[in-house]
C-alpha cells in the first residue's frame, strides 16, 4: 500500500480519491483480518464422562465440573481432590471444581490453565472449537520440552 499511495500525485482530486479508498480499505482490511475467539459456555462431556460446564465468570469464561463418575467407593459428593500435587488442597470437593480459569481470547481458540484431578496437575490449557458441538482441548506442560496432550469434549444438549 505505501508504494502505491507514493506513486499516485497527492495533489489532484483524483490521486486524493484513491489515496484516501487506499487508506479507508487498509483500515478495513486491518480491523477485520483478526476474528473473535470462539463462543465456548455451556456444559461438555469430556471422554471419561465428566461434565464441565463453561460460562462467564466475570469477563472471562472459566470451567466447573458439575458431573462425573466417581471412583468406586466414593459418591459425586464426597469424592475429594486427593491426587493433587497440594496437598493443603487434597480435602477439596472435585464437584464445583474449577478446572478452567484464566482463560484469554485469541483469534480463534482461548488460552489460560486447565486442572485434571486425575492426575493432580495443572497446564497450559488451548482451547478450539472443532465444529459447533465439539471443543478441543490441549494441556501442555513443560519438563525439558513441551508433552502435550489433545482431547475432545462433546457438547451436552
Amino acid at each position: 500500500m505505501l508504494f502505491l499511495s507514493s506513486c499516485l500525485s497527492p495533489t489532484g482530486p483524483v490521486g486524493k480519491l484513491v489515496q484516501a479508498g487506499l487508506i479507508a480499505s487498509g483500515m478495513l482490511f486491518a480491523g477485520g483480518s483478526a476474528c473473535a475467539a470462539p463462543d465456548i459456555t455451556g456444559s461438555w462431556r469430556t471422554p471419561e464422562g465428566a461434565v464441565i460446564r463453561i460460562a462467564d465468570c466475570g469477563k472471562v469464561p472459566c470451567g466447573k465440573i458439575v458431573d462425573f463418575k466417581p471412583p468406586k467407593g466414593h459418591t459425586i459428593q464426597s469424592t475429594r481432590d486427593a491426587n493433587n500435587k497440594d496437598t493443603s488442597k487434597r480435602n477439596r470437593k472435585v464437584l464445583g471444581l474449577t478446572v478452567l480459569w484464566r482463560m484469554k481470547p485469541e483469534s480463534n481458540s482461548w488460552n489460560g490453565r486447565v486442572y485434571d484431578p486425575r492426575r493432580g496437575f495443572s497446564a497450559n490449557a488451548t482451547i478450539r472449537k472443532t465444529g459447533g458441538s465439539e471443543l478441543e482441548v490441549q494441556g501442555c506442560v513443560r519438563v525439558v520440552f513441551n508433552v502435550c496432550e489433545k482431547e475432545i469434549w462433546r457438547k451436552v444438549n
